[in-house]
């Protein structure tokens, strides 16, 4: 142990004197703007020529085949993180990977660590005191090539939650992640297992995942706004940029992260995704409901752009032990645009404006005693709107700030009271999340980060929530 822990020390001092030798680290690879029209042409038709040897990852086009491992240049990852969109596996077999270049599997390791500031502003508790906390995340898995025409990923994350209240007992909370098997072919790719869809995934400020979007300021936005990762089997196909895409769930709405979308009141004021966890059978959810998702998507990518479309149609069987019940049905549309803009003030500058948007309806039951197995005349509506900046200096590192809003309207049931008729009231709730970050990587693959948080809640006939948080975090990606 003590000979391979000194070998994997060498190896990565090695690899970042190298770089800084030759003037420029992997991550800082990708070059200004063309000085020529040939220069462009040539990068592109070797960006082509790597497509067949590489399989498609998460609808990014994927890099030129190198002898050593690479990390994602700033382009490539613009607006996105590899926590959440991860590259496909190299073409060639990377140096902690065990195989070869056709067949090899690598370890997937994500740490993070550091200090978070919590500052409670305005709170329905008002006993309730701020508080400052170490935290912690971990995330392990491995990923490889069986062929070149397969790949697969299996992860996983250690979380302690908010405060370390996942911890007990010298144990934490561990959750699944990205669990498929991959067929690629023809720049056709097909997956099965637990999957992202890529076109679900918001473009993000790259600088403000210094706690892997664990935290309330990153996640929510996303969530709200359709993000899935869950059971099922999706296809894609890429053509000189576009890719064409189409996702299937169906299970139980907690194997899916799309289910936290669709909302109203269910089971005595919860959303959808508490349902199943208001009664529990020998330790185990409840198994009554049955959530179905078709996702078709359109996305497109170039040099200088990225935008993203997309439908989610969803129906769920709110009871599946009785006949009785109605569906819930519901959409979700999104819309997302991401700008590429390089610039040279003395150092090369990649600036990286972004929008996205969603708006989601769907039915919601009447779960008033009396009047079980009907649906409410109002439907649940609700706006998500995200858009931010970043700014890269020479590469990975850098600054960018990232503001959401998410408001929607609910319906509520008030049973009719002698002559007064039943009523349908409106609650509306409007939240926002601001953050502004920033993120210094040291090398390929360490980073410091530094974010400032603020979410605010505003709700009909409820008083204002308010808080924030200062983030101090180093994070370790492999």
């Amino acid at each position: 142990m003590k000979r391979l822990f000194a070998l994997c020390v060498v190896a990565l001092w090695t690899s970042s004197a190298w770089a800084q030798a030759a003037g420029a680290a992997p991550a800082d690879a990708a070059p200004a703007a063309p000085s020529s029209a040939s220069t462009g042409a040539e990068t592109e038709r070797a960006a082509s020529q790597a497509k067949e040897a590489a399989p498609e990852g998460s609808g990014q086009t994927a890099a030129p085949a190198a002898p050593a491992e690479q990390s994602p240049t700033g382009t490539q990852q613009a607006g996105k993180s590899e926590l959440l969109t991860p590259p496909p596996p190299p073409a060639t077999r990377p140096r902690l990977a065990v195989g070869d270049d056709t067949f090899y599997a690598k370890p997937i390791l994500v740490v993070a660590g550091g200090v978070h500031v919590e500052q409670l502003i305005q709170t329905l508790n008002k006993n309730r005191e701020s508080r400052t906390t170490t935290i912690a995340l971990t995330r392990f898995g491995f990923e490889g090539k069986l062929g070149p025409y397969v790949s697969f990923r299996s992860e996983f994350e250690r979380n302690i939650r908010a405060h370390g209240s996942g911890i007990w007992e010298g144990t934490a909370s561990l959750s699944v992640r990205d669990q498929y098997v991959r067929l690629q072919r023809w720049n056709a790719t097909v997956d099965a297992g637990i999957v992202l869809d890529p076109a679900s995934v918001d473009f993000i400020s790259t600088h403000i995942a210094d706690v892997l979007l664990a935290d309330k300021y990153t996640r929510d936005p996303l969530l709200y706004s359709g993000f899935n990762r869950g059971q099922g089997v999706q296809a894609g196909y890429e053509w000189r940029g576009l890719r064409a895409g189409f996702n299937l769930t169906a299970a139980n709405p907690l194997s899916t992260s799309s289910s936290f979308q669709v909302g109203g009141t269910f089971g005595g004021g919860s959303r959808l995704w508490e349902r199943p966890l208001g009664n529990f059978r020998i330790g185990q959810p409840d198994d009554d409901l049955h959530f179905v998702m078709l996702s078709p998507s359109l996305t497109y990518t170039h040099e200088l752009f990225e935008a993203k479309t997309m439908v989610q149609s969803f129906n769920v069987n709110y009871q599946t032990n009785a006949r009785t019940d109605p569906r819930i049905k519901g959409y979700n549309v999104r819309g997302n645009l991401l700008f590429k803009l390089k610039a040279n003030l003395g150092v090369p500058l990649l600036i990286t404006p972004f929008v996205n948007y969603a708006r989601v309806q769907n039915d919601v039951t009447n779960s008033t005693p009396g009047f079980g197995d009907q649906l409410l005349s109002t439907r649940f509506l609700a706006n998500t709107f995200s858009a931010g900046l970043d700014v890269n200096v020479q590469g990975r590192s850098g600054v960018g700030f990232e503001l959401a809003r998410v408001s929607d309207r609910s319906p509520n049931f008030v049973a009719p009271i002698g002559e007064t008729p039943a009523s349908e009231p409106i609650t509306r709730t409007v939240q926002t999340y601001l953050n502004i970050g920033g993120t210094w990587w040291l090398t390929d693959q360490v980073a410091l980060g530094a974010r400032y948080a603020r979410y605010n809640k505003e709700q009909t006939n409820v008083e204002h929530e308010t808080d924030a948080s200062y983030f101090a975090t180093l994070r370790l990606v492999l």
